[in-house]
């Protein structure tokens, strides 16, 4: 079985990493998948309170690894650089191991990043050197707005580009409802004039996060929210090339 990843990065802490890896997990519940194809990972985090994404996951029996195998808590990065951690190359294999680990046997990982795409630099385990570690591809979460927002998301994924990493979309989240049409407008005829080769696979709502969340737990509900926003397939089969999902949405 050929095992899929797919990296979720954001602009920042806040930017709706999460909301994105349950909406697209409820995704690809209802398009077919059984749980046990499936399985989240954070394996870097900063966060140890329970995330919604992680109690989707519990209740929907997805394997689930909300803390992985780094913490960064604080002071961490000054004893790195003082020598009395692990050493980088250590800290990455056990990051890469503990996502391999967690994807035997399914089809399709989704992976949960930390901060923005550099965050880590300083120990050697940023998202992006995880992300290069492995055969995925990346979703960007991008903050809503216009010059600010797009002025980021170019930083960002410039950034990742560099490092390497070509498989790179993006998903722009909480947009305030009331300038969501001009927003979205604004975002679609910039953007990919500063970006060419990188996708725009969805623009979220600022309800989103409401409409995903997770009191009632019903995978199809969840899922009917977040493709409101964004395609199931336009990001499943067209770029994530699941074209398993597209015989499923058809048969609908």
């Amino acid at each position: 079985m050929t095992t899929r990843y797919l990296y979720i990065m954001g602009a920042g802490s806040g930017a709706g990493k999460s909301t994105v890896c349950l909406g697209i997990l409820a995704q690809l519940l209802a398009s077919g998948y059984a749980a046990e194809q499936l399985a989240y990972i954070k394996p870097v985090t900063q966060c140890i309170a329970k995330q919604p994404v992680a109690l989707f996951c519990e209740h929907n029996k997805i394997a689930c690894v909300d803390i992985g195998a780094l913490v960064f808590k604080k002071g961490f990065s000054r004893d790195f650089i003082a020598g009395l951690t692990k050493p980088a190359a250590q800290l990455l294999t056990e990051v890469i191991a503990s996502i391999l680990s967690i994807g035997k046997d399914k089809s399709v990982v989704v992976i949960d990043g930390i901060g923005h795409p550099a965050v880590g630099s300083v120990v050697g385990v940023s998202n992006v050197d995880v992300a290069l570690a492995l055969p995925c591809k990346v979703v960007f979460v991008s903050n809503p707005g216009i010059g600010a927002a797009i002025d980021n998301t170019v930083l960002c994924v410039s950034f990742m580009q560099y490092k390497g990493l070509t498989d790179i979309g993006i998903i722009y989240n909480n947009i305030p409802l009331n300038a969501y049409a001009d927003i979205k407008t604004q975002l679609t005829k910039r953007l990919p004039e500063l970006l060419p080769t990188i996708p725009l696979l969805g623009f979220i709502g600022a309800d989103e996060e409401d409409a995903t969340g997770v009191l009632d737990n019903i995978d199809e509900n969840n899922a009917q929210g977040f493709s409101a926003y964004v395609d199931r397939k336009t990001l499943l089969c067209d770029w994530f090339g699941l074209t398993d999902v597209y015989k499923n949405l058809t048969a609908v």
